[in-house]
Order: structure tokens, then sequence, then C-alpha cells
């Protein structure tokens, strides 16, 4: 059985508009604050958000965002969940992989489950260290590493992480076609 390891955030839950939501909420509005799409994986190299330049202030925003429910709150990517229900079908084993070391009351896996992602397994941690057979993220610094331990990686079409190594998707109803899933 092949193991596929899926991270969360920016991957299959939208943390970009969440947190953009969120910031609207605390009253920055678009003029002020446009909040774009970032370029690069580290948010406060993007101009336009409240923290941009300030790596403090993205830890103040980011910290104060997932004690109001972030995680919770986030969208699931369209097509996501049905994508992971593929593959298990196929018989991948599905586990999620996330680094959200701050999830300490467990809203990711309740998130999961209210969004009918089915999976075999949970991780939390350094993902670099496991050995999948395929890996799917959004971080360019762990698709690098585990493309070097020679895991096959795919990654979702951000600007940030589109000169990853792997391959790149637009829509999850592409991932089980990609690894032979496909009902």
């Amino acid at each position: 059985m092949k193991t596929v390891c899926i991270d969360i955030d920016n991957t299959i839950a939208d943390y970009t508009n969440g947190l953009r939501d969120y910031i609207r909420e605390c009253g920055h509005g678009e003029d002020e604050c446009p909040c774009p799409e970032p370029t690069a994986y580290d948010f406060t190299l993007a101009g336009g958000w409240p923290f941009s330049g300030d790596p403090k202030a993205f830890t103040w925003w980011h910290t104060r965002a997932v004690a109001d429910g972030l995680y919770s709150r986030e969208e699931p990517y369209a097509g996501a969940a049905e994508a992971l229900d593929q593959l298990h079908d196929a018989g991948w084993n599905v586990i999620m992989a996330t680094g959200r070391a701050d999830d300490w009351r467990g809203e990711s896996q309740r998130w999961l489950h209210r969004n009918g992602f089915r999976f075999d397994g949970y991780y939390n941690g350094d993902k670099t260290i496991l050995t999948p057979d395929v890996l799917i993220d959004d971080q360019p610094a762990t698709l690098e590493a585990m493309a070097a331990k020679g895991i096959t990686v795919l990654h979702p079409d951000h600007a940030y992480c589109k000169t990853a190594p792997g391959r790149t998707f637009r829509r999850w109803a592409a991932v089980p076609l990609i690894l032979g899933g496909a009902r």
C-alpha cells in the first residue's frame, strides 16, 4: 500500500483567505490593507498586509487569529476531500501531516472530519522526517527536502511554490489522475 501525506494550510485549507477575512473583521479595510496573494511562503515578504516586513507582527496576527478560531474557519479547497476519497478508495494510505505546532485544542482534526476528509492517520510535526511515497504540500523548503530524499512531491499552483520541485496542480480533481488513483 502506498502512502500519501497531505499538508493542511494552503494545501487543502485556504489559510490565506482565512487570515485575510480575519484581518478584515478586525477593522482593516481593503484600501488600508489589500492583503494580496503572497508571492513568498513567508507572508511578511508580501506588501499590503498589516504585518508586512515584520515577523513579530505576523506572529502576533497569526496567534491572535488562531486563538479566535482561524483553523476552524478556514474553507477547504474545492474538490480536495473528493480527491482524497478517490485516493483512499484506490488503496492509498492517506495521512494528514501538518506543522501546526499551535493546535493544542485539536481543531485541525475536527475541521478535517467536519469537512468530509477521510484519512488513515494524522501527524503533527516536522514532515521532513517522514518517508511517504508522496507528499502534497505548499512549503518550498519542505518540498525541496523531500524531493532530495527521492520522495515524489506535488504542490498547489500558488505563486510562492511554482518553482519548487515536483508537479504542480491547479485543481484537486487532477491529483488522483496524477497519482493513478482516479475512479
